[in-house]
């Protein structure tokens, strides 16, 4: 906030010149957080619905379909609610997916001749430090070795049987990538890596880390969009690579596809209201929902009526 104020010379009433201003800028950077801080700054009044009607846009990603497909008030609770808004409580396993990614990541930004087994681990070392200092999560130092134990015998696994001399295209970016589907809606993500195909075609790769072999059903679907835009190549395959078992599950992406995913992302993101009163995010099972018991874990009692 304090580098907005700097950069945009915001005072302290709701200067509509200065946010149009602002907004400008964001829409041609295409930065949402920009007008996350807008929105912050003068409240979420007036001024955010008239931000919203002035942008005409909306920012999506397969992680925020997914709660909202969850769940609509989960969706409120995280997204729109400012006392709890991007609230979650510490869990071991984002500890554990963070590190493992990021040691993947950082593996193969290295020549193919210098990719040891030494150096996996060694990168493994200092992200999983990077991330329990970040993430945290664990009861205890020994709930925290069973977790390390896992990522070990996940990379173990890897290096033994995956190809750890390809060379990706692309490795997962700093930052989230932004392409317009249509005028209003602007699709986001950050796909870990990227292969070439013989072809010339694009391979899009997911790494997940759970226990079980669980495909998201959108998430590699809306990459393959994401991917065509950003690169301007087609794609011709998605798969995710389940590094407890080491599984692959794979399928193939064209043009039909894209356009399904597309219009079910558009027809869906539609139906998400734009305002910020909680009734108009209902839940079908009621109070009796769980998908806002994270909630509780931080203290907080979440709103279900």
């Amino acid at each position: 906030m304090a580098a907005a104020r700097g950069v945009f010379g915001f005072g302290t009433k709701c200067g509509r010149h200065r946010i149009r201003a602002c907004l400008a800028v964001a829409q041609h950077s295409r930065v949402p957080k920009l007008l996350e801080c807008l929105t912050k700054e003068f409240g979420y009044g007036e001024c955010y619905n008239w931000l919203v009607n002035q942008t005409d846009r909306f920012y999506v990603s397969p992680n925020k379909l997914k709660i909202w497909i969850e769940c609509p008030r989960k969706y409120w609770h995280y997204y729109l609610h400012e006392p709890t808004k991007y609230q979650e409580p510490p869990r071991p396993y984002y500890t554990l997916g963070e590190a493992v990614h990021n040691t993947l990541n950082s593996f193969f930004s290295l020549v193919p001749q210098i990719r040891t087994r030494e150096r996996l681990f060694d990168q493994l070392e200092l992200h999983w430090n990077a991330a329990k200092n970040q993430q945290g999560g664990f009861k205890d130092s020994q709930e925290e070795k069973g977790y390390k134990e896992r990522a070990i015998n996940m990379l173990e696994n890897f290096y033994k049987k995956e190809n750890t001399t390809v060379v990706p295209f692309k490795l997962s970016p700093s930052s989230t990538k932004y392409f317009p589907l249509n005028e209003t809606v602007m699709l986001g993500g950050i796909i870990d890596r990227i292969d070439l195909e013989p072809d010339g075609t694009l391979h899009i790769i997911d790494y997940k880390t759970g226990k079980e072999d669980r495909d998201d059903p959108y998430q590699l679907p809306m990459y393959a969009i994401l991917a065509k835009e950003w690169l301007k190549k087609n794609v011709s395959k998605l798969s995710y690579l389940h590094l407890e078992s080491g599984n692959w599950s794979s399928q193939e992406s064209d043009e039909k596809k894209e356009q399904e995913t597309k219009r079910f992302v558009i027809e869906t993101v539609d139906k998400i209201p734009r305002q910020l009163v909680k009734d108009y995010f209902v839940c079908s099972l009621g109070p009796a929902c769980p998908h806002c018991d994270y909630l509780r874990e931080l203290g907080i009692e979440p709103i279900l009526d």
